[in-house]
């Protein structure tokens, strides 16, 4: 379970206005905050990475859980300037993993 003031940064990264939150909004950012723990705590496994690193991975994460819901078939428009089609990263832990690869080990082929 998330912590309340992980999911408060959550809502104001992912929202503009967060005092305008929905309830369902609210549960589903909370969703995407616990999946995201999930994603992150099993690539970390037993590696000793800070806290503040941690969070901000996990808030990465939820970030990216939360956008797809706005990304059907994985196509969003929300970020591009121009207004054209954007693809959505099909693995949300693509923001996170060059915050932890300092702090986790190196894998051997």
């Amino acid at each position: 379970m998330a912590s309340a003031d992980l999911i408060t940064r959550l809502t104001d990264y992912v929202k503009a206005d967060a005092h305008s939150v929905s309830s369902s909004d609210e549960k589903f950012i909370e969703t995407c905050l616990d999946e995201a723990e999930a994603l992150v705590s099993a690539r970390v496994g037993t590696a000793t990475v800070p806290t503040p690193i941690l969070e901000r991975a996990q808030i990465e994460v939820g970030s990216e859980l939360y956008n797809r819901r706005s990304a059907p078939n994985g196509i969003s428009q929300f970020s591009a300037p121009d207004g054209s089609a954007i693809r959505v990263a099909r693995d949300p832990m693509v923001a996170a993993y060059p915050i932890l690869q300092p702090y986790l080990p190196l894998g051997l082929a």
